[in-house]
């Protein structure tokens, strides 16, 4: 009897897992990292992620992602929306919610970073949405254009951030531009990226007024294919009231096959006292 029920357990949750069409991913890394000119020290990571998606039987798509340190936390997680992502898909276009990025973001994003661990990730820039979470956006594609619209949950004080923004692409070249607020501060971005050969160029700028006080923002990054190996570069600014601050770096990328990778960068910028650099191996399962 106990084989039987264990044999039919198994069938129904194989026959669930097909049906909810369920995978599993992850990354890791291990190397070294010297972080604003501190002693060299190991580096090391593994997370498991979980992806779902569903249809009805009218064709209207659903399903979601998280990662498994993000499922459940003291402070929250996937179970209360400020972590992992749901949608649902149709004609409509897409209805993201979760921990999802706001309109500017989705349409224009960062500079490509460099390095094993980002080393302080000075490639991203500043957005004003995606700080109060279960957070949602809408997004609908008309061939080569993009229409985006976000909303953040209201926050504690009852500020709420709202986006919107558009993106097209032509051939090599794509660009986007967005628009955001919440409270007395909003944000207008936009970025280009095109493609040249085996070079990507991509540039981004930002200005916004935070509750009176002026705040520019603006980059470039450079990505270059040399068969299995890929240079990159990066360049930000950014000025807030008058004081302004420049960050740049430089790494490069080996494939090895498989998912792995070699990684490796150095950065260096006003924020920080010494330069940060790391190497190790990438790993995407």
């Amino acid at each position: 009897m106990k084989k039987v029920l264990l044999a039919s357990t198994a069938l129904v949750l194989s026959a669930g897992v097909a049906a909810a069409d369920v995978s599993v991913g992850g990354d890791g890394r291990m190397g070294i990292v010297s972080l604003n000119g501190a002693d060299v020290s190991f580096t090391s990571r593994i997370r498991i992620s979980f992806s779902a998606s569903g249809e009805t039987d009218g064709g209207l798509a659903f399903g979601g992602s998280i990662r498994a340190d993000n499922a459940s936390t003291v402070d929250g997680g996937g179970d209360v929306g400020t972590a992992g992502s749901v949608f649902v898909e149709g004609a409509f276009g897409k209805l993201s919610m979760g921990d999802v990025s706001g309109a500017p973001e989705a349409a224009v994003g960062d500079l490509s970073g460099v390095g094993l661990t980002g080393l302080g990730d000075f490639n991203e820039m500043v957005y004003l949405s995606n700080s109060d979470r279960p957070a949602a956006r809408w997004d609908y594609s008309m061939g080569d254009l993009g229409l985006h619209v976000s909303a953040d949950n209201p926050g504690p004080a009852g500020d709420q951030a709202y986006g919107v923004a558009v993106t097209y692409a032509m051939g090599d070249i794509s660009m986007g531009l967005g628009y955001e607020s919440v409270g007395s501060s909003d944000h207008i971005i936009g970025g280009v990226s095109a493609g040249f050969g085996d070079a990507t160029v991509k540039v981004i700028y930002g200005t916004a007024d935070l509750a009176g006080v002026d705040f520019d923002q603006y980059g470039a990054s450079l990505d270059y294919v040399f068969g299995a190996a890929t240079v990159t570069a990066f360049y930000t600014k950014a000025e807030l009231g008058g004081v302004s601050g420049d960050a740049y770096g430089i790494g490069a990328a080996y494939d090895l096959g498989g998912g792995a990778s070699l990684k490796g960068g150095i950065v260096d910028g006003d924020a920080l006292t010494d330069a940060s650099y790391d190497f190790g191996i990438s790993m995407s399962f």
